[in-house]
């Protein structure tokens, strides 16, 4: 994350030398506290802006610099047209700070500098306040993450592989919009590539991660006729097929079609979409990649914006039952739900012990596994991105989740990966705000956040 910061003053020079001191003080301060919370990469202006070459030069500077937003940072009264000025240089978000300090009129001078954009139609958050301030800090470091998500989709890839899914009409691709309101690429690729291209993967490639799985994981339960050490290879194979189509047309997060053609008369792609989703996988550690499952692509542009926003990976799960003895929600769904959740832990061996491997259920013809496991505690944050009339909103709402006995899993589908969620709704209260089957997680809380993101692009947020 890139977050730049310019500096205003007053442009007369005998007044801008007098509080120069104090302008820089505070920049200092916003820097280092952004800084203590790591991750964070800070690019301030080379000057003090206080005449309008001084606008000009340091915004284009962070211009060049592709921060993620800008802090205006005015703790004086500086001239608003120099802020206004600048920031026709620079890409936003934007949110102009001054500090509790009633000595100097920089409460005045940010008011008129953010509502100076306001004017014209540059949106600015407003921030008042101390740095020490545990609330003032947690607001602005909301801000940081969703102005991160929103920079980092722009220009993003997003793979389709694969048509719609069974009829799923809620996760088609609507290509326009993507690129209107997001700023994402949609890449078309037929599911045939995968099959393809899976012919010409080395062996030893494949046999090196059949060997990992069989070492890490806590069971295979092989069938002799949907999971064999056969089909668990050329699931491998579609695996290291998948890589090398993302990494060959470039892509930045995809969605996988995976039902019918392949479940019903080749493998499943629950491997793909769990490992892919992972952190790790047995060639070692890695950034995860987000692999939606039945050519979601709301659904993934939702788990982008959650892996965005948090760093971490991120769950695809149907809501499946709600539990109402125990008030418990069972989420599942036959695919992408990455083994790191499992335990959470950085060690892919304490998450994979919790993990089998177990045979494709009849429902599909093809042949393969699903991973299944049942997810460790946490508190987690969920989301997802909807359309109605043409418009985005998007369903908001976080949850404890708990362990239950093995046993549970009767009540769904034993041979699928799930999640039982513990939340302050109710069902008659959630289900209306729910306008897709599917739903999206992660652990954390991130609720501000995403209100955040739905805010500075103009989304409408249903938070449950």
């Amino acid at each position: 994350m890139k977050i730049g910061i310019l500096s205003f003053s007053d442009s007369r020079r005998r007044v801008h030398e007098s509080l120069a001191p104090v302008i820089e003080e505070t920049a200092n301060l916003i820097r280092q506290k952004l800084e203590e919370v790591g991750g964070i990469k800070v690019i301030t202006g080379n000057k003090i802006i206080w005449r309008p070459e001084d606008a000009r030069g340091e915004a284009r500077y962070l211009a060049r610099e592709d921060v993620d937003a800008v802090i205006l940072n005015v703790p004086v009264f500086a001239f608003p047209s120099l802020v206004r000025i600048a920031c026709q240089f620079v890409k936003g978000p934007f949110l102009a700070f001054t500090p509790h300090y009633g000595k100097l009129p920089g409460l005045g001078g940010m008011l008129a500098a953010s509502s100076g954009l306001e004017q014209v139609g540059i949106p600015c958050e407003k921030m008042y306040g101390s740095l020490d301030d545990k609330g003032v800090m947690d607001k602005i470091l909301i801000f940081c993450r969703a102005a991160h998500a929103v920079n980092r989709l722009r220009g993003q890839v997003l793979g389709l592989i694969g048509g719609r899914s069974i009829g799923m009409v809620t996760g088609e691709s609507a290509s326009d919009l993507y690129y209107s309101l997001f700023g994402i690429d949609v890449e078309h690729i037929d599911q045939l590539e995968i099959v393809r291209r899976s012919t010409e993967m080395p062996y030893k490639l494949v046999d090196k991660a059949y060997n990992w799985l069989e070492s890490q994981v806590k069971a295979i339960d092989y069938d002799a006729k949907k999971l064999t050490p056969e089909t668990l290879k050329v699931q491998i194979r579609h695996y290291y097929a998948t890589k090398d189509i993302i990494e060959d047309r470039q892509l930045d997060f995809a969605a996988i079609k995976c039902h019918y053609e392949l479940s019903e008369y080749y493998y499943t792609q629950c491997l793909s979409a769990a490992f892919m989703n992972d952190p790790y996988d047995w060639d070692g550690r890695k950034e995860p990649f987000v692999l939606s499952c039945e050519a979601d692509t709301d659904g993934a542009v939702t788990m982008q914006i959650l892996k965005l926003l948090s760093g971490k990976p991120v769950l695809f799960a149907d809501l499946r039952h709600y539990d109402s003895a125990n008030d418990i929600y069972a989420l599942c769904n036959c695919g992408a739900m990455a083994t790191w959740y499992a335990r959470q832990a950085a060690d892919p061996s304490e998450n994979l012990k919790e993990v089998s491997l177990v045979p494709a259920i009849e429902k599909y013809s093809g042949r393969g596994c699903h991973v299944r496991y049942i997810a460790g505690k946490s508190k987690a944050t969920f989301a997802r991105l909807f359309r109605k009339a043409g418009h985005y909103h998007m369903t908001i709402f976080s949850g404890e989740v708990v362990e239950v006995p093995i046993k549970s899993l009767d009540e769904t589908c034993p041979s699928w990966p799930h999640l039982f969620v513990k939340l302050a709704v109710p069902p008659d209260e959630l289900i209306p705000k729910l306008s897709s089957n599917h739903i999206h997680g992660v652990a954390g809380d991130y609720v501000a956040e995403l209100h955040k993101y739905c805010q500075l692009k103009k989304i409408q947020p249903e938070i449950c």
